[in-house]
């Protein structure tokens, strides 16, 4: 019975995977077309919630800002990206979600 889970994950290890080694690969499939080009585009919004407010949120935790500069800070970057879609602002979102999950007492709100 354990032999089934042991043979199809060694058939997943053996699957073939595309490594892009440099920008100009990842930005030429990136613009491949228009879906790339938009889970791209969603992914770095996702990825951009996540570190900018996850670092603002530990800044806050650790004293080292001011819940007036954390405010401040904050509603420079709470409007999200400015030509949002609602694939957009999920993605936005989904990272906003992860940083509560760290941070589960930081003011932060997903988009609407």
């Amino acid at each position: 019975m354990k032999l089934f889970p042991l043979i199809s994950a060694l058939l997943l290890s053996a699957a073939p995977v595309q490594a892009f080694e440099t920008l100009e690969d990842l930005d030429n499939a990136c613009g491949a077309s228009e879906e790339a080009f938009k889970l791209c585009t969603g992914l770095v919004s996702r990825t951009a919630a996540r570190v900018a407010f996850g670092y603002l949120c530990k800044l806050r935790e650790e004293g080292v800002i001011t819940p007036e500069k954390f405010a401040a800070e904050y509603n420079k970057e709470a409007g999200g990206p400015k030509s949002a879609t609602e694939f957009m602002k999920a993605m936005w979102n989904s990272g906003i979600k992860e940083v509560l999950e760290d941070y589960p007492n930081c003011p932060i709100k997903p988009l609407r």
